[in-house]
């Protein structure tokens, strides 16, 4: 009885030390989410990862065309991440398709 309890434990505390992404979350379909709201024409720099056993966070950086609602592309990745992954903690970094610098970074 304690020992599978202490491996699930176990389990989930490195997951947590090493910032994994939730087992059970399809980062594939969640960029692809984003990449489908109107006004999104690439997203990248996507990371899910758990806080605590009970929070998940995630990040991302969603470029958008020229025209469109910076403040509409925000509430609906807020939406998407709280209603389709049950993610309450978001940050996203809105920028123009204009935006050159992203691509410099190497990490």
């Amino acid at each position: 009885w304690i020992l599978p309890r202490t491996w699930r434990l176990g389990n989930l505390s490195v997951r947590i030390l090493l910032q994994a992404a939730p087992e059970n979350l399809d980062l594939s379909a969640l960029k692809g989410e984003l990449a489908l709201i109107d006004g999104v024409v690439d997203v990248h720099d996507l990371h899910v990862w758990t806080l605590t056993s009970e929070m998940d966070a995630a990040s991302a950086h969603l470029m958008i065309s020229s025209g469109a609602d910076s403040h509409l592309v925000l509430d609906r990745a807020r939406d998407i991440l709280e209603q389709s992954y049950g993610i309450t903690h978001g940050t996203f970094q809105v920028e123009p398709d204009t935006h050159e610098k992203c691509e410099e970074l190497t990490w």
